[in-house]
């Protein structure tokens, strides 16, 4: 007899489903998980990284030097009064501006193509890794969700690796150079100009600490309109059957409504920390401004080191905002890079044997020898069960609802496995059997008929294009 039971889809699933979509560790800029994983994607692409960094190299080095030509025509030509250095300087600055925006084209052209790439093959690779999950993996968790890691949160991740990482490196390399041409001009300068720099850091790091749990709250809330979303729309029938669309429409509302509040409350995070922390870098061009002033009319330095000073503190505290609202990108990629993780972490329960065989051409002998089989929940839904069917025989299996009728069938094609016992295909086990010959052999007509968005020819077509 078939012992009864809950059919697929009870509470145990939807507990393992909220921990998939809810319980995801957070990741730091630091894992070594992360930065192994940037590696083992950017690395066949070295020569075009390469030259991406040979263009920041140059654009960093042309942007630097040329404040210090700006400072021998305020010292050379108009302080002094003399026309004879202007246009070895003129030609100069021009010869600068045109190697920064030509090597800046070629950076942003090189950087997002590679940053496109990047996200191509992360998208492909997540595909890939769904479509080797077995059917208990879907029927434990909500489409909408993994919709949301598959495309939001892979989007998220792009702006992070095509404007997050080109923005770091390139502001890094100016703030270092910033730094060092600036104390070597002139260091008192140089120190007050930086002076409100650990209030700024300090301040940095405590807003990535408040709002970075905001963000993990975004994308989950996302999922679940997404969740929602895909729920009502593939109910739609039984929505209207029942004359529940008032319902739905205030559920999705509830969703939606709580992802607008945690939304609305990061911007009100942002929009009020990046204007204190401009106000707070314009301290520094100030004192630089009065001291430098003071230091021109006694003698301690040139008109134009000033000028040249105030250039590099804008070279000095952009790149430093620009790292700032990229640590804002960063708290968010982060935030979907770990629900990436957690989705790539995830095995199919139906393993295919390292050493599997292809399956000949099977004449249909099938035997279901005392296997036992249970649900996610833990409960035995088959014992014991012993069943053969004979080529040309047709066999029925009659059950109450959740009896376990199609878990039997089911087991055949190895979408799942059993506790106990052995499934049999003309006498070979079909665990020891490749998934795609066993499968590719075997006709099924499912209780529920799902059609392709495409031709009815493609759609009839589909088990053998």
């Amino acid at each position: 007899m078939l012992h009864g039971g809950r059919g697929r889809g009870g509470g145990g699933h939807h507990r393992e489903a909220d921990r998939f979509e809810e319980d995801v560790e957070p990741l730091r800029i630091t894992d070594r998980r992360m930065l192994a994983w940037f590696a083992r994607y950017l690395g066949p692409h070295w020569p075009t990284l390469a030259l991406g960094l040979f263009s920041m190299l140059v654009v960093t080095a042309t942007s630097l030097y040329a404040p210090q030509i700006l400072r021998q025509i305020f010292d050379e030509v108009i302080t002094a009064r003399d026309l004879g250095p202007l246009p070895r300087l003129g030609w100069m600055l021009l010869a600068i501006y045109l190697l920064d925006h030509f090597f800046g084209a070629v950076r942003m052209n090189v950087m997002h193509r590679l940053g496109q790439r990047f996200v191509l093959d992360v998208r492909l690779n997540a595909y890939r890794h769904l479509l080797r999950q077995s059917l208990s993996f879907f029927e434990a968790r909500r489409s909408g969700d993994i919709m949301s890691r598959v495309s939001n949160d892979v989007n998220t991740v792009e702006d992070m690796v095509v404007h997050g990482v080109d923005t770091i490196i390139s502001d890094s390399l100016t703030i270092i150079g910033t730094v060092g041409f600036i104390l070597w001009m002139n260091w008192k300068l140089a120190l007050i100009g930086m002076a409100p720099l650990p209030l700024f850091l300090a301040a940095v790091i405590i807003f990535g600490r408040v709002v970075r749990p905001l963000y993990e709250l975004v994308r989950e809330q996302l999922g679940d309109i997404n969740s929602r979303l895909q729920e009502s729309l593939e109910g739609m029938r039984v929505v209207k059957a029942f004359n529940r669309e008032t319902h739905e429409y205030k559920r999705f509302e509830g969703d939606s409504t709580s992802y607008f509040r945690v939304s609305v409350k990061t911007i009100w995070l942002w929009t009020t920390f990046f204007p204190a922390m401009s106000f707070m870098t314009t301290l520094g061009l100030i004192g630089v401004i009065y001291f430098g002033a003071r230091m021109t009319i006694t003698g301690e330095t040139s008109p134009g080191t000033i000028v040249a000073f105030l250039a590099y503190m804008q070279h000095f505290y952009n790149p430093i905002r620009s790292l700032v609202r990229v640590h804002n990108v960063f708290n968010r990629a982060l935030a979907s890079l770990a629900r990436i993780f957690d989705l790539l972490d995830q095995e199919p329960e139906v393993h295919e044997k390292a050493d599997a065989d292809e399956a000949p051409r099977l004449s249909g002998h099938v035997v279901i020898d005392n296997v036992t089989f249970r649900y996610a929940t833990g409960e035995v839904v088959l014992d014991g069960i012993s069943v053969e069917a004979e080529p040309g025989e047709t066999v029925a299996i009659v059950g109450r609802s959740g009896a376990g009728k199609t878990s039997l069938v089911n087991l055949i094609p190895r979408f799942y496995d059993p506790l106990e016992g052995r499934v049999l295909v003309d006498g070979l086990d079909v665990r020891d059997l490749t998934l795609s010959s066993i499968r590719s052999q075997i006709g099924i007509v499912l209780q529920d008929t799902y059609l392709f968005n495409d031709t009815v020819r493609e759609n009839i077509r589909y088990g053998r294009l």
